[in-house]
């Protein structure tokens, strides 16, 4: 007796990443040949692309949200809208007017409570409750949180001064941003009230030094009338002249006292200025290791400068002009200078570079593009055309050694669990052996897997995002790539995008900070689901999945989607068929909604529970049409839309028969 086909059903465990060059009859079904504006997770599968904010410590953005204050019957409603309103020295926006209720905007935490009076355009009103949510459909509320947030990045201001941001540091949340500011670079530190300038610090020139001993770091100073504190000291070797940085300019010929005891006299003064169109490098490092003097260090092609918390700026007096790039390594501050020259400092006091106290100079041969220390005690260093590494502990015992004759590209050289690079066989990651601690230079699969090629990319900037084991690299041409190192040395791979071309990339301990041509400083965040309120456009499109067999034809029945979110988020699916044949019909997008969020009492939420919400939702949606394969395409676009994570797939067909030609 004849039966009836069978549904069969394949899975597919999305690896989130994408495989642009194998032929598409061998390429793994479980790879992208599409994945813009998304990012590999660590486990397997795709999630978007964090978005950025616009800072400037008076102002976060991601901070901003909307409540619902139901007052009663509200007359005249229009003459309320988009009005402000402070009530105990908060500030709320009315973004939109119900009938008894008003929408408003503000910056956390809330301060009006159910019951609390408050007066809008002249008119008092008792919130006789207060709701945190929009109790409706999930697209409103959607919507309001938008709106909040695009109010917050509308009130930023940007950094003052010109042209475009040359260097941003933080510390525990502080942001101190660079930018030509006139005819230098001027530094301004964020506040509660916006941007304002760092203190002013002073080089000062000492001779006569007559008690040397008494010079000490963070002391107070008396030099005729004026008092101060001495941030820094860098004295010559004989002790008898040298260099202090000090909070307060000071007259030349007058006497520098400590405790009513002269130590020097002042030779000259100058106030410490930042030289104009350099862009700067920052790296973060405890040099003298106290709990407090975890400090940044810069350098711009042409200075080196030592960053403190409250903005204090201190200048570091290298041997050399133009030092081009700097290190920590050792508790040594280094830095390369052009013509392959590389220096450092004494061990533990990054401002003093005298060759009699310790410090030392190396010639490597070639043009040094990259500094960094790694994990085995080995500093890397990346020249224009080889690799090589200082083995040691100091100066007693360094030994420089060529590792390859494959050089680094400038900017790329960044560290996840292994060193990683862009250099001229396209990206290359530097592993330690097994023998003699030394180095080997070896491919990514990435170069196959895109056809990576350095020129068409035109790399200048990078970053980590550490928790996720993942390397940023930036194109000058606006396509961005996201490279995730798997611990088998494998790795997966997605391409982002951003409205605006990057004009800068630094990162901090904690941060990565960006800057675009309008002279704000921006951050990333995982809390930002938009580009500063611009949406984010984002699609992943799997390979053609021909189910084991390229020869049969199938009938689709439909597909199952294993995805999750925080509550409820919304995209858009298609299919192609046959490698997107023209005589098959091609199929418009449609909607799919996905869901998540669901916890176990006292483990995801203390004391809380979420009644009917799915820990991860399965959306099943129907397919059409017969063909071979197939491919699947997910798309999103919205400027407020929670985070989600897509997984994996199950096809659901039926098999019909042998393709004849």
């Amino acid at each position: 007796m004849a039966q009836l086909p069978r549904i069969q059903s394949q899975f597919i465990a999305i690896s989130g990443g994408m495989d642009l060059t194998t032929p598409p009859i061998a390429k793994a079904n479980s790879e992208a040949i599409s994945a813009l504006n998304v990012q590999p997770n660590y486990g397997g599968g795709f999630s978007r692309i964090e978005g950025y904010e616009c800072i400037d410590g008076k102002m976060i953005p991601s901070e901003m949200t909307y409540a619902v204050l139901i007052v009663g019957e509200i007359p005249d409603k229009e003459r309320f809208r988009s009005k402000t309103f402070n009530h105990n020295g908060k500030q709320y926006q009315i973004i939109d007017v119900l009938d008894n209720a008003f929408i408003v905007a503000f910056l956390k935490p809330i301060n009006i409570a159910n019951g609390v009076s408050f007066t809008a355009n002249g008119v008092s009103f008792t919130a006789t409750y207060v709701n945190s949510s929009f109790d409706g459909e999930l697209e409103e509320d959607l919507r309001y949180r938008s709106m909040a947030f695009k109010l917050g990045v509308d009130s930023v201001s940007a950094v003052p001064g010109a042209d475009k941001i040359r260097g941003v540091v933080e510390f525990g949340g502080e942001v101190i941003a660079f930018r030509d500011n006139g005819e230098k670079c001027g530094a301004f530190i964020s506040s509660n009230s916006g941007w304002s300038a760092v203190p002013a610090t002073y080089l000062v020139k000492l001779k006569n030094l007559v008690k040397p001993e008494n010079l000490l770091d963070n002391s107070n100073f008396t030099s005729g009338s004026v008092k101060g504190v001495i941030h820094s000291i860098a004295l010559a070797p004989d002790s008898a002249s040298g260099y202090v940085v000090l909070s307060q300019s000071v007259s030349a010929n007058q006497p520098l006292q400590i405790n009513g005891d002269t130590v020097a006299t002042v030779e000259n003064c100058n106030a410490v200025i930042l030289s104009k169109g350099k862009d700067w490098q920052f790296i973060y490092h405890n040099f003298y290791g106290s709990s407090n003097t975890f400090y940044a260090y810069g350098c711009n092609g042409e200075q080196i400068i030592e960053v403190r918390p409250d903005g204090v700026i201190v200048p570091i007096l290298v041997n050399n002009d133009s030092p081009q790039y700097i290190c920590a390594h050792r508790n040594h501050l280094f830095a390369s200078f052009p013509g392959g020259q590389l220096g450092h400092s004494l061990v533990g006091r990054p401002n003093k570079w005298s060759v009699l106290l310790g410090s030392e100079q190396f010639g490597l041969g070639d043009e040094i593009t990259a500094l960094s220390s790694t994990t085995g005690g080995v500093l890397i260093i990346g020249c224009r055309n080889k690799t090589a590494g200082l083995y040691g502990s100091g100066r007693d015992d360094w030994a420089m050694k060529d590792i390859s004759s494959v050089g680094i590209h400038p900017g790329t050289l960044q560290t996840s669990f292994v060193p990683l690079a862009i250099s001229k066989n396209g990206i290359t990651r530097i592993d330690q052996t097994e023998q003699f601690g030394d180095f080997k230079l070896s491919e990514v699969d990435a170069n196959r897997k895109l056809g990576f090629d350095k020129q068409h990319y035109n790399i200048v900037y990078s970053s980590t995002k550490p928790k996720s084991n993942q390397i940023r690299f930036y194109s000058a041409e606006g396509r961005h790539l996201c490279v995730m190192l798997q611990p088998d040395g494998s790795t997966r791979s997605t391409f982002f995008t951003y409205p605006e071309k990057v004009e800068g990339i630094w990162q901090s301990p904690d941060n990565v900070y960006m800057a675009f041509d309008d002279g704000k400083v921006y951050r990333q965040s995982d809390n930002c689901y938009s580009f500063s309120g611009k949406q984010i456009d984002w699609i992943v499109k799997m390979a053609f999945n021909h189910c084991g067999s390229p020869t049969l034809i199938k009938s689709w029945h439909s597909a199952e989607l294993q995805a999750t979110t925080e509550g409820k988020s919304k995209l858009s699916y298609r299919f192609d068929l046959d490698y997107n044949s023209n005589y098959h019909a091609s199929t418009l997008s449609k909607d799919l909604q996905i869901a998540g969020g669901g916890g176990r009492w006292n483990d995801s939420f203390w004391n809380d529970f979420l009644w009917s919400a799915e820990d991860y939702s399965t959306p099943t949606f129907y397919l059409s049409g017969y063909s071979r394969n197939i491919a699947l395409s997910f798309s999103g676009s919205s400027i407020y839309s929670p985070q989600f994570e897509i997984s994996g797939l199950i096809l659901n067909y039926i098999t019909r028969r042998n393709y004849r030609v």
